[in-house]
């Protein structure tokens, strides 16, 4: 609870929780532990590549199956809805059962989503695969990072996290890569069926070099927060994701919204009165939580939506290849994989506030950069973004996670990691939507009023 958080917020072991790390008394991490790091960011790297591989993907699939416009949506979003809503429950499983068998758990599910994705026949069959990698994936992520949490103590802990983040970024960033190349070489089921491979690694390294670890005192699970927050994230990710290719004041858009307004405050209220809630609400009223929520997601909604939109553009405008513009990313993902790692040691000389405040200005000056772009500009002009962006992100990433994990009770660690996880979905969604609805109006008055 929040009234715990005074002693664990400073790093401080709890009496209640299992030991996990192979740390010394004066907190330096084994070699173990770093095992433990590389295993927990192969699962997380794979359903971060899930959530935009399939960008480049779409053509293709849409070609395979005979879509809709609408069934095409859905084989992109079905995901990253499921994703979303199950992330709060996920993060409540994984402290009152176990953090590492939740991840196996989520693993598994992962799986076997990206096995029915690759061997689907039809349209309606992927949607629903692609929301069971989304389920998967919703088990996966929080538990990730509460591990790296209970693993880790300061200061080894911010250079997991940084590791973790970067880590994270480059998955989503590799995603337009990986299919690229999938998809030079093989049919569009590969971009599914190269998880199994992947993922199956990380299951036996998971398995074999991750310690567990639970809140030993977990109370029974909320399950009236549950519903609420799963209806309630469900239909506010569906109003998200359809609202560009509907009109906004489309009765279905405004009975969504409605339903997510009405389901999200009474889960608030729910949660404020309840003894055992879900998402302990009150973790909003510090300071480094809130702000690092805030800044989470903030740099997801340029991330996804920067990508959703750079990738279409790079294709659709510019004539590239899906191979060519999933290339044209690894600058981003470069600057992500070397500068995440890198920042929790500039923190410690210019401090959090001022490193996460000049990553924000560097994101900001990336994005603007995007605005030159037109239908002549060459690469240099992209790349320039591309670099600006990915080092802003990477300033700002590592430390806003660290501040919501470090503001806790370390008990609690599932609970914070998923409401990290849930605000990046959030912000992701919104990138993907606002920015991909205005570029479409733009680009939509300028066919109707060509010259203006």
């Amino acid at each position: 609870m929040a009234e715990d958080s005074g002693s664990t917020a400073r790093g401080d072991e709890p009496a209640a929780r299992e030991p996990t790390g192979q740390q010394s008394d004066a907190g330096a991490p084994s070699r173990k532990d770093w095992w433990a790091l590389a295993a927990l960011c192969i699962p997380l790297i794979m359903v971060s590549i899930d959530g935009t591989i399939l960008n480049v993907a779409l053509p293709s699939i849409a070609k395979a199956l005979n879509t809709t416009n609408t069934q095409l949506v859905w084989i992109n979003s079905g995901y990253i809805i499921m994703f979303g809503a199950t992330i709060l429950f996920s993060g409540n499983l994984a402290d009152k059962y176990g953090r590492k068998w939740t991840l196996v758990v989520g693993m598994l599910v992962f799986i076997t989503g990206s096995i029915w994705s690759g061997v689907s026949t039809t349209a309606n069959s992927l949607i629903a695969a692609r929301m069971l990698q989304g389920i998967g994936g919703g088990l996966v992520a929080p538990s990730t990072l509460a591990l790296i949490t209970n693993i880790f103590r300061p200061p080894a802990r911010a250079r997991a996290i940084a590791i973790w983040a970067g880590i994270s970024g480059v998955g989503v960033a590799l995603g337009p890569i990986l299919g690229g190349i999938l998809l030079s070489a093989f049919f569009w089921g590969s971009v599914f069926f190269v998880n199994i491979l992947v993922v199956g690694v990380g299951l036996v390294m998971v398995f074999f070099l991750v310690p567990n670890s639970k809140d030993a005192d977990a109370p029974r699970i909320d399950y009236v927060g549950v519903v609420l927050s799963m209806l309630g994230l469900f239909a506010f990710f569906y109003f998200l994701i359809q609202w560009p290719n509907l009109h906004i004041t489309n009765y279905k858009l405004l009975i969504a919204l409605g339903l997510s307004s009405v389901l999200m405050g009474g889960f608030v209220f729910w949660e404020l009165k309840n003894k055992n809630p879900l998402l302990e609400v009150r973790f909003f009223l510090m300071k480094s939580f809130t702000v690092g929520i805030l800044s989470i997601s903030i740099v997801f909604f340029a991330l996804f939506g920067l990508l959703f939109q750079l990738t279409l553009y790079l294709q659709a405008v510019q004539g590239y290849s899906p191979l060519s513009a999933g290339f044209a990313l690894v600058p981003f993902a470069l600057l992500l994989l070397v500068a995440a790692p890198a920042a929790p040691r500039l923190a410690e000389r210019v401090g959090n506030r001022w490193l996460v405040a000049a990553g924000m200005i560097i994101l900001t000056a990336g994005m603007v950069t995007f605005i030159f772009t037109t239908t002549t500009t060459g690469y240099f002009v992209v790349f320039v973004g591309l670099v600006l962006s990915g080092a802003g992100i990477a300033f700002v990433q590592p430390p806003s996670s660290n501040a919501i994990m470090s503001s806790v009770p370390q008990t609690k660690t599932g609970m914070a990691s998923a409401a990290n996880a849930a605000i990046r979905q959030v912000g992701g969604s919104m990138g993907i939507a606002l920015i991909g609805g205005v570029a479409a109006l733009v680009y939509g008055n300028q066919l109707t009023n060509p010259g203006r």
